[in-house]
């Protein structure tokens, strides 16, 4: 969940010789199911009742900073929706909050694993001239 840090990482591991790509992607996997749980739980305690897991995921999409994607998707659905009510379309379309979140770790961890390889690629690039 640090773009930067983890292409530097993979950079500098690179020129090391070593690779830390599936500790990275277990970590960000991880921190991104933390906030899911954290925000769908917060919903609930809040009062969202049968909603809370769309709420939370709302809430979840907003902190991460992935609205305007969520917003872009609905859109491309055929919705003129956007913040929270296009979390919610795109939540529902996907199959529900528990899939959605399970989106948003996988894409967290594979989005992690493959900036770091790419720093990690480059780093070796580098060591080799």
């Amino acid at each position: 969940m640090a773009p930067l840090k983890d292409a530097f990482d993979g950079l500098t591991d690179g020129l090391d010789g070593s690779d830390r790509s599936a500790e990275k992607a277990a970590k960000a996997g991880i921190q991104t199911a933390a906030i899911v749980g954290t925000s769908v739980a917060s919903a609930a305690a809040a009062g969202a009742g049968s909603l809370a897991g769309y709420a939370g995921m709302a809430s979840a999409v907003s902190s991460m900073g992935l609205g305007g994607v969520t917003t872009a998707i609905a859109g491309a659905m055929g919705t003129n929706v956007a913040g929270a009510a296009a979390t919610a379309v795109v939540t529902s379309a996907v199959g529900g909050p528990v899939v959605m979140g399970a989106i948003l770790a996988g894409g967290a961890a594979a989005t992690a694993y493959g900036v770091y390889q790419s720093g990690n690629w480059i780093g070796k690039q580098l060591k080799l001239w």
